[in-house]
């Protein structure tokens, strides 16, 4: 019997693994995608850290390293790229377009690496469930993992969602080991993952107080405390902070902290309804906090900076049809529930019930608390930065712990409980089905609610195009309807990241009848770089007739300079997220009647 399982346990990965690939090759490179593409290239060349600090270098580095041994054209402008002007994600794509030839070899290549990170999550869930749970239990995570819509769209991208998952699932592992022996060596194992972690995303900082909260409740209940406990978990820090100062190759490390130059309020001191000046300013500046070197590496520093910038300035935010110029603090828990399968939100609902009222199900309370904790805190911290509400990918790395702690539901799948047993099969099947319909364009995907649920603007907006007679065509339009109502509820990178560009591209050539064409493309690859017959923009609140292709973050933009397009029918669509327009001069002096406009 162990022969099959590791068999399927091989398929399963080596499933995922193809999932992810096929993404990485098909799909052109997403809005933010170039920035640590350039970061990650530039450290090759430099050593250096300023391209793109508001991210750590792990998640880049990694990934371009098959990148960074190569002759690249890498201009002088490009070479030296401080981002407190937050000029990286421009840069990245003249970086491509100075390499037309490799640009999409580059992103494929970097995309690739990424399947580390999938291998790491994959062990990781196999290890902690079979641990926790029993190893009959890690069926149900690791399909949840795998078939995960947030993960086969986010994964294979260059951004650093889903490699703080693994190494933050990682860290957590190596907690529990070191909260349950109480040892040196597995304090100074825990410290290098923590720093591990961090040097992935700066949102896992808040792993240093959760340690704390993790040690301190734990520790009372330890057979094996000792006077070490204290020391250990001091180490466990020390050690964390060297292994993030040794990410950044120590560059500032110690600088004192009145040598910053900060940009945010919080850090500046200057009060919100002031403007900071372009040097910048420094709270600490003539205090003796001002005095002490910082332990940290000067570009994290700037880069919490700038983070914490960006979130007190705020960014045009989008929630059912609404625009503000802040975001929501349930903004991620609606997210949620629109774009996790319903099959997985339903097995969530019954490993609660597993919780209550089967008990064998539960793993001890200190290793629940050790699953859970760092996944409601994830999930807690994003919702409480309301500066901007744009992207749920922000909620990734808190998935794997729900994940995991849905397997126990596989404790109570038996012949005494068949149906209990069938529903948990029926919903696990579900989840993947759901997902796989509207795999590879994963990033869309909205589940079954986002076709039902009203939201403030529906009126506004023009209903999905109708399904034939066919029946056929009728139950595909029926299984498209969540990506195809997802606008009306999220946008950007929710649905339209610019990955859709190259599925464009060969709609084009499936097309050459289609001579020239006006496209509004939401992303940055440079569509200059591609065969799609475009020379410029659809015009603005001015419909006139011709081929036209619109992102969806263009037709629902808030400006409304599109918004005519909805009273036509896209003849076609590139994914999800680019529709296809051919407008007629009749249609266009029909739509230019209404708006006032004289006829053409």
């Amino acid at each position: 019997m162990i022969l099959p399982k590791r068999i399927c346990l091989l398929v399963l990965f080596f499933v995922g693994a193809f999932l992810w690939s096929f993404v990485a090759v098909r799909n052109a490179a997403v809005w933010q995608e170039p920035a640590p593409l350039l970061a990650g290239v530039h450290f090759w060349e430099n050593q250096l850290f300023d391209t793109f600090e508001v991210n750590p270098p792990l998640p880049s580095v990694i990934t371009t390293a098959p990148i960074g041994v190569q002759s690249l054209n890498l201009p002088d402008h490009l070479r030296k790229v401080p981002s407190r002007n937050r000029s990286e994600f421009h840069l990245g794509s003249e970086f491509l377009k100075h390499n037309p030839d490799s640009a999409r070899s580059f992103i494929v290549q970097a995309r690739l690496m990424n399947l580390l990170f999938f291998a790491i999550l994959f062990v990781v869930i196999h290890q902690t469930t079979k641990q926790l749970y029993s190893e009959n239990c890690k069926w149900i995570p690791l399909c949840l993992f795998v078939f995960s819509p947030f993960f086969l769209g986010h994964g294979p991208t260059l951004m650093s969602d889903v490699p703080s998952a693994a190494m933050g699932c990682v860290a957590i592992l190596f907690l529990r080991k070191w909260l349950l022996n109480n040892e040196m060596a597995d304090s100074i194992i825990a410290g290098i993952m923590l720093g591990l972690a961090v040097l992935c995303k700066f949102t896992l900082l808040i792993f240093y107080p959760l340690y704390l909260i993790l040690w301190a409740i734990t520790r009372p209940f330890n057979a094996k405390k000792n006077r070490l406990s204290l020391e250990q978990f001091f180490i466990l820090l020390v050690v964390s902070v060297f292994i993030v100062n040794c990410g950044y190759l120590f560059t500032g490390t110690f600088t004192r902290l009145d040598d910053f130059r900060f940009y945010s309020y919080a850090l500046t001191g200057i009060p919100k309804d002031e403007t900071v000046p372009f040097e910048g300013g420094n709270r600490f500046t003539g205090t003796v906090l001002g005095k002490l070197p910082c332990p940290l590496p000067s570009n994290m520093v700037q880069g919490i900076d700038l983070q914490k910038l960006d979130f007190e300035r705020g960014l045009p935010s989008y929630l059912r049809g609404e625009w503000s110029g802040h975001g929501w603090w349930h903004y991620y828990l609606y997210a949620l529930l629109i774009k996790t399968p319903l099959g997985t939100l339903g097995l969530l609902l019954l490993a609660i019930y597993c919780t209550f009222f089967i008990k064998e199900c539960n793993a001890s309370w200190r290793d629940e608390m050790v699953l859970l904790l760092p996944g409601i805190a994830l999930l807690i911290f994003a919702s409480s930065q309301s500066g901007f509400s744009v992207h749920s990918r922000y909620i990734i790395p808190a998935l794997p712990f729900f994940f995991i702690w849905i397997g126990k539901v596989g404790k109570a799948i038996s012949w005494k409980r068949p149906i209990l047993s069938t529903v948990a099969m029926i919903l696990l099947l579900w989840s993947v089905g759901s997902s796989l319909w509207v795999y590879p364009h994963s990033i869309s995907y909205f589940n079954e609610l986002a076709a039902v649920l009203p939201t403030p603007r529906d009126a506004e907006y023009p209903q999905p195009p109708k399904a034939s007679k066919n029946f056929c065509e009728r139950v595909k339009r029926f299984l498209n309807a969540g990506p195809l109502n997802g606008p009306r509820h999220l946008l950007d990178s929710n649905i339209d990241w610019g990955q859709d560009l190259f599925y464009l591209e060969r709609w084009c050539k499936k097309n050459p009848d289609v001579s020239e064409m006006k496209v509004a493309y939401w992303g940055s690859y440079p569509i200059e770089l591609t065969q799609i017959p475009t020379t410029e923009m659809p015009p603005a609140n001015d419909p006139q007739p011709g081929w036209y292709a619109l992102s969806v973050n263009y037709l629902y933009d808030r400006d409304k300079q599109y918004r005519y397009f909805f009273n036509y029918e896209p003849v076609a669509m590139a994914g999800y997220s680019i529709y296809i327009y051919h407008v007629s001069l009749e249609a266009a002096n029909r739509v230019r009647r209404e708006m006032g406009l004289p006829e053409i």
